[in-house]
């Protein structure tokens, strides 16, 4: 194939079973007797605000309080559009209802604190992971309302936890860590069936691809891997530290700078985004080729870089657009054809997170300005500036049917904005 060829972001994806996957996994029929776990609704008191944040003219619907330290993670559940769960500092996580800000359930047990949770794809199971490398997973006992779990089991990761991903049709659970492994485990059964070694550094971003037939991750040694779920194999191995595509940094010494900080895999599962951490780099890579197609330094050459692809649904949805956010507050739009820039926003300060909206061309940054901006994809016109916080935002997430913004901060808490 040549390498130069033009790729477009196909939204038509083939329905596979997940015996494409993994062939057959039989369930080890696992009794799930653990205790459900007790809710717990004591308060925590909401962080003091000086008296100019007092002043801010906040805009959130609803906010949760429960968290007396930073929170890091926040997902939505898929189904319902009212349940949230988060995870912080506290060593706790909580599942709450994002309509009031009310706690559901207090998931504890945890000794570190709790940096990555997310619900499987069909919102069956919920997982949350620690610093120290506990991941433990919930299922869910309330198909109706969702508002009921039961602890399942506990799960031993190599090293931290860096990341979670669920597989799109199958309940596999793919670990990342910062000792350089990737992990896949089967859920009910807590079955470790695949473990993947090639990276040399902490596995910093990956997935499973759309079409669930390969998984891809980055690591902070510069290099990106494809693998065979099946096999644990890799099938193509990209370096972004060498040839004439590599990241362009300011210390060639110091070989954290050739880093990847993040990825994402288009509907096709044919084209990865790849950001940089603290090189400002943006690179598009082939999956079937393993060559990369796109080489984009629009940001700083100290930034770390967020990226995200948008494909229209429908008509007036615009162009297939491929998005980067660096924590040099800028952010760009390219085509996602073409990879020429197409529009340049700036948030003032440094991007930490960035959501795309799959029913709008819209996308939201949560910032360290304490705020998140929701952008119009076809124009880069801020269409929504969402405040709420007195503290750096970590994570922005929309609910199920994209009503509602998610945000969690420094500040301990949670808050809710109405998607106009």
């Amino acid at each position: 194939m040549d390498d130069n060829q033009e790729f477009s972001l196909k939204t038509d994806v083939e329905e596979i079973d997940e015996e494409d996957v993994l062939e057959v996994i039989e369930f080890d029929g696992m009794e799930l007797d653990q205790p459900m776990e007790e809710d717990d609704n004591d308060s925590a008191e909401e962080p003091e605000m000086d008296e100019e944040e007092n002043m801010v003219d906040y805009n959130c619907l609803a906010r949760f309080t429960l968290h007396s330290q930073p929170v890091f993670c926040i997902s939505s559940h898929p189904v319902s559009s009212n349940i949230i769960v988060s995870g912080g500092a506290d060593d706790l996580a909580h599942i709450w209802d994002s309509s009031d800000g009310s706690e559901i359930m207090r998931l504890d047990g945890f000794k570190d604190s709790v940096s990555c949770a997310e619900f499987s794809n069909d919102g069956s199971y919920l997982a949350c992971a620690s610093v120290d490398g506990l991941i433990k997973v919930w299922r869910n006992v309330d198909e109706d309302r969702f508002a009921r779990w039961e602890f399942l089991i506990d799960l031993e990761s190599t090293d931290e936890v860096t990341w979670l991903s669920w597989h799109s049709k199958g309940n596999l659970l793919l670990v990342g860590s910062s000792d350089g492994m990737v992990s896949m485990w089967q859920i009910p059964s807590g079955k470790n069936i695949q473990v993947f070694a090639g990276h040399t550094a902490m596995v910093t971003c990956g997935c499973f691809t759309p079409d669930g037939k390969s998984i891809v991750t980055g690591s902070e040694s510069s290099e990106l891997i494809q693998w065979d779920p099946k096999t644990g194999q890799a099938v193509q191995r990209v370096r972004l530290d060498e040839g004439r595509f590599r990241f362009k940094v300011t210390n060639e010494e110091d070989d954290s700078n050739f880093g990847i900080n993040s990825l994402a895999v288009n509907s096709s599962s044919t084209i990865c985004a790849v950001g940089g951490i603290s090189n400002g780099g943006l690179r598009v890579i082939n999956l079937q080729s393993g060559s990369i197609i796109g080489s984009l330094d629009e940001h700083q050459p100290d930034a770390s870089v967020s990226v995200g692809i948008y494909e229209p649904k429908g008509i007036g949805g615009g162009l297939p657009v491929i998005v980067s956010a660096g924590t040099d507050g800028l952010v760009y739009l390219y085509d996602a054809s073409t990879f020429k820039l197409r529009s340049s926003m700036n948030h003032q300060d440094g991007v930490t997170s960035l959501v795309i909206h799959k029913n709008h061309p819209r996308l939201t940054t949560g910032s360290m300005d304490k705020t998140s901006i929701t952008w119009d994809l076809r124009t880069g016109k801020e269409l929504q500036r969402n405040v709420g916080h007195h503290d750096l935002v970590h994570q922005v997430r929309l609910n199920s049917d994209e009503t509602r913004l998610v945000s969690c901060s420094d500040d301990g808490t949670v808050c809710v904005f109405k998607n106009n």
